[in-house]
């Protein structure tokens, strides 16, 4: 979540399908772009500084932040309310959590989906993996230290989802 977060323009070469994201350890790494990510990211407004901001409704509109909140990647929480949205509106299994905020009379909703973004990861290097069948490229792609970490993340897929993936 950090490296999307910390992602900038400047990073994404959308022409290439590729985008440079930094790791803790101040490590690059190089990512390839699916064309529905390029679709997407093409419209997006604006191109430059961060990829990824916060937007409030406004009465007058879209109001777009610069960034989300630096947490210096100590901790997450940055898009928990967007995330839980995000999840709510597509349909994804979770919960309701309902409480009483100390001092209030009238209960509080919350949607806790069932997947956190990390999730994504395990996805993503499934996906990889499905389309292209090279364990030391997906290794080397998600910035793992060794095979053993891959193997947790990656799970073996039909190749018949391979046309899906890519599209």
């Amino acid at each position: 979540m950090s490296e999307a977060l910390d992602l900038e323009w400047r990073d994404v070469d959308l022409c290439g399908k590729r985008a440079v994201v930094w790791q803790k350890q101040g490590r690059q790494r190089h990512v390839d772009l699916p064309p529905v990510v390029i679709k997407w990211l093409k419209t997006i407004e604006w191109r430059d500084g961060h990829v990824f901001r916060p937007v409030k409704i406004t009465r007058k509109g879209p109001d777009v932040g610069e960034r989300y909140h630096d947490s210096g990647r100590q901790y997450g929480g940055q898009i928990k309310s967007g995330w839980s949205g995000a999840c709510r509106r597509a349909g994804l299994p979770g919960r309701i959590r309902e409480w009483i905020p100390k001092g209030e009379k009238k209960p509080k909703e919350w949607f806790v989906p069932d997947y956190t973004p990390h999730a994504l990861r395990h996805t993503w290097a499934s996906w990889h993996y499905c389309v292209h069948r090279d364990i030391i490229k997906l290794q080397t792609e998600g910035d793992w230290s060794d095979i053993k970490t891959v193997l947790i993340y990656a799970k073996l897929m039909p190749e018949a989802y391979k046309e899906q993936i890519e599209e």
